[in-house]
């Protein structure tokens, strides 16, 4: 929800379509669709201390993920990390664990079409994502608390841009990435009507750190 200063007051609307609260919502589908992804706290996993040659860092990378709705709730369908140098390290679509009931292309960006060859599971990522990083990585997002939840990775060692960049009113407020980005580098973000995009987002993550460093 976000807040409008109106004639008298406040007024609350969807950050979606600018509607009042209350309102039919924007998108109807066949099913109610249900965040979930609090109702199962199985499965985590920990970044874990290595050690490093003498001289080396654990690294930094900013990481973004795109989900959909399965009858689970919110699942991981598509997950991107980035390094300092804005290049891809890892990019890869995610099969849910459930039946999907809502691609969430309209802001997800991942279509039917992109899963349907995907065999790699949140496991198969889990696993990928320990190798790449240790506790000491720095890792960069924007609201990456959702993104963590979502892929069940326990890490310490972030920075995120919600907080890097604070709205006005303080939280839970938080200024939209698509914002930061026009503001801050003058770069327009998430314009393509097919959806939003991981590496793009991870990559707008990434720049905006450098920028406020």
């Amino acid at each position: 929800l976000q807040l409008n200063r109106v004639a008298g007051g406040w007024e609350s609307q969807y950050v979606c379509c600018s509607a009042l609260v209350g309102s039919v919502g924007c998108q109807v589908a066949k099913q109610h669709v249900l965040d979930g992804r609090t109702e199962n706290l199985e499965g985590f996993v920990r970044t874990f201390q290595k050690e490093l040659p003498k001289d080396a860092h654990a690294g930094v990378f900013a990481l973004d993920c795109e989900m959909s709705y399965t009858t689970y709730g919110l699942e991981v369908t598509r997950v991107t990390v980035v390094d300092t140098d804005l290049q891809v390290k890892y990019d890869t679509f995610v099969k849910p664990d459930n039946e999907v009931v809502d691609y969430n292309t309209r802001f997800s960006g991942v279509t039917e079409a992109g899963l349907v060859d995907t065999s790699i599971t949140l496991r198969d990522v889990q696993a990928v994502l320990l190798s790449m990083f240790s506790a000491d990585t720095i890792l960069i997002g924007h609201s990456l608390e959702s993104d963590l939840l979502a892929l069940k990775v326990i890490h310490c060692t972030v920075v995120d841009t919600a907080v890097l960049f604070p709205h006005h009113r303080g939280l839970p407020y938080k200024r939209s990435l698509r914002n930061l980005m026009a503001d801050y580098l003058r770069q327009i973000i998430q314009d393509n009507v097919n959806g939003h995009s991981s590496s793009e987002d991870a990559s707008a993550c990434m720049q905006l750190v450098i920028w406020k460093i």
